[in-house]
């Protein structure tokens, strides 16, 4: 179990500061509301999986760079690489769910804000999917697994080549947050400079958008009527995504397992 107070107490100013609330217990780390002082701020403290699944927090740090310069993210207070913490300011705000997805002018919003993001600055540091999958794979270590990699290894094959822009690359409804500043993404653990369809073929693929809807996403992206290769190169990330996907929730279900 997680010591939150010993780890506060070693953050310099934090250390009469109070859990107030356990915001996500997930696979790679745990978050919690901290108070002090009247203000809240974000704990983020690393499982071990999250090494596991090749998170890479030096990449995350230079990507909160980035984004806070652009106004895009918080700038963490601390980010410990080594012990796997981050703490950054509370942003107050709902977190989107299908149904937000679901609805066309909320995803003409969150087109426009992808959009934004990608016209940041490059890190220079990449995320790489293909090595997630493959890392998945190899973990669960399954015929089944070995067979979803191939096919993905096969659908990335496909993909068109693109000028990497820094991309969320998980901008799925959870971490799309709606504040009374507007439209936010969090949880940006595996930010990184990339293909910018992969970010839209997550929000089309992992919602099941229709073909209508996600024409409109694409063309609210684009800021104007979609071509032929435009739809194609959503079409062909979404195929890759479809066999991440499953070799993520395989990977999850095995870690849960144990």
């Amino acid at each position: 179990m997680t010591d939150v107070g010993a780890i506060l107490a070693a953050v310099p100013g934090f250390e009469s500061a109070e859990v107030r609330a356990v915001l996500s217990d997930g696979p790679t780390n745990s978050s919690y509301r901290i108070e002090l002082g009247g203000e809240c701020f974000v704990l983020r403290v690393d499982k071990p999986a999250a090494a596991q699944l090749g998170l890479d927090r030096d990449a995350e740090r230079v990507a909160y760079g980035a984004l806070a310069a652009a106004g895009l993210a918080e700038a963490p207070l601390l980010f410990d690489t080594r012990r796997g913490v981050m703490l950054r300011r509370f942003v107050a705000g709902r977190s989107w769910s299908a149904e937000d997805v679901a609805r066309p002018d909320r995803l003409v919003r969150l087109a426009r804000l992808l959009r934004t993001l990608h016209a940041v600055p490059r890190v220079g540091r990449r995320f790489e999917p293909l090595a997630a999958a493959r890392r998945y794979a190899e973990q669960v270590g399954t015929p089944a697994a070995r067979a979803v990699y191939e096919q993905a290894a096969s659908a990335q094959a496909d993909v068109m080549p693109a000028a990497p822009v820094l991309c969320h690359n998980d901008p799925v409804c959870g971490n799309v947050l709606e504040t009374g500043a507007g439209l936010r993404l969090i949880d940006w653990e595996y930010a990184g400079d990339g293909d910018a369809f992969f970010d839209l073929a997550v929000v089309v693929e992992h919602h099941d958008i229709g073909p209508a809807m996600a024409r409109d996403f694409l063309a609210a992206y684009l800021g104007g009527e979609p071509g032929r290769a435009e739809r194609a190169r959503l079409q062909q990330q979404r195929r890759f995504y479809r066999q991440l996907l499953a070799l993520w929730r395989m990977r999850t279900a095995v870690a849960a397992a144990r």
